[in-house]
């Protein structure tokens, strides 16, 4: 996986217009977004597609990267959208195919689906640095299997819910 602080000074760079920086930043978000995308998606291929139309979507977004926040959260924050986005194109895609009439979500479930993404990152970026890195690593299709690992994610999946519970009062 790539080194984070390295990660974080390539996209500070990029963001603040150092188009040098732009070239080994995609190299270095590449995998990772990919293999995060197939998780989401279950289709390689269509794991490309969406981590290739995120990738556009972060340059594109660049100016407005908080350099305070983790460049890799920020990075699969938007590929998890556009996966997002590509599942519901695929379950229209079906609907039509079938001609079945399933009620549409209405723009009430779509904000509180923005709602939650967004205080999941909040309450992500309140998180210690190892405990993101073991989280996001244990998202990727090549991870460590030891024990230390296992014992490691276990910790930070508990300060998460303990972080989220402190937040938001919820179980």
């Amino acid at each position: 996986m790539t080194d984070r602080a390295h990660l974080q000074q390539l996209m500070t760079a990029a963001a603040d217009g150092d188009r040098a920086a732009v070239d080994p930043l995609f190299a270095a978000l590449w995998v990772p977004c990919v293999a995060y995308a197939t998780r989401f998606l279950g289709d390689a291929a269509l794991a490309e597609d969406a981590a290739q139309e995120a990738l556009v979507r972060l340059f594109g977004q660049l100016p407005q990267f908080a350099r305070d926040s983790d460049a890799l959260t920020w990075a699969l924050a938007i590929v998890t959208w556009e996966c997002r986005t590509v599942r519901q194109r695929r379950a229209r895609r079906r609907e039509d195919a079938t001609a079945s009439v399933e009620p549409s979500r209405d723009a009430r479930d779509e904000l509180e689906d923005r709602d939650l993404v967004r205080a999941a990152l909040a309450t992500l970026a309140e998180l210690p640095a190892r405990d993101l890195d073991t989280i996001a690593t244990s998202l990727l299709e090549i991870r460590p299997t030891d024990a230390t690992f296992r014992k490691r994610l276990e910790r930070a999946v508990a300060r998460l819910r303990l972080t989220w519970r402190s937040r938001h009062g919820t179980p």
